[in-house]
């Protein structure tokens, strides 16, 4: 999968990643990818916390912010507990990546 390459070979060189934000990060393309790819993954810190081997909260939603801040990807989260969030891949939109379905 050339999206993982190509994030791992960024978070490489980037000294600001750690563990949970390379962790998060894949959770988050394994949910775009199971979802056809194309567009904004639809997560929920709920799916994303077993995914990522995260155990709570406060981490994950702090290494969610950081991959933002970091430009990683695009959070929106919804505020509203029967929608899911949003978190667009700019990394894997600007290289063209959809998934072969």
């Amino acid at each position: 999968m050339r999206e993982i390459v190509d994030f791992m070979e960024r978070a490489e060189k980037d000294s600001r990643l750690g563990p949970l934000h390379i962790s998060l990060y894949v959770a988050i393309l394994y949910c775009w990818y199971r979802q056809g790819g194309g567009g904004p993954a639809r997560v929920s810190g709920k799916e994303l916390m077993p995914l990522a081997k995260i155990g709570g909260l406060t981490p994950m939603y702090r290494s969610l912010r950081e991959l933002h801040a970091f430009g990683y990807i695009q959070y929106q989260p919804s505020f509203n507990s029967l929608e899911k969030s949003k978190v667009y891949l700019p990394l894997c939109e600007t290289m063209g990546y959809r998934c072969k379905t």
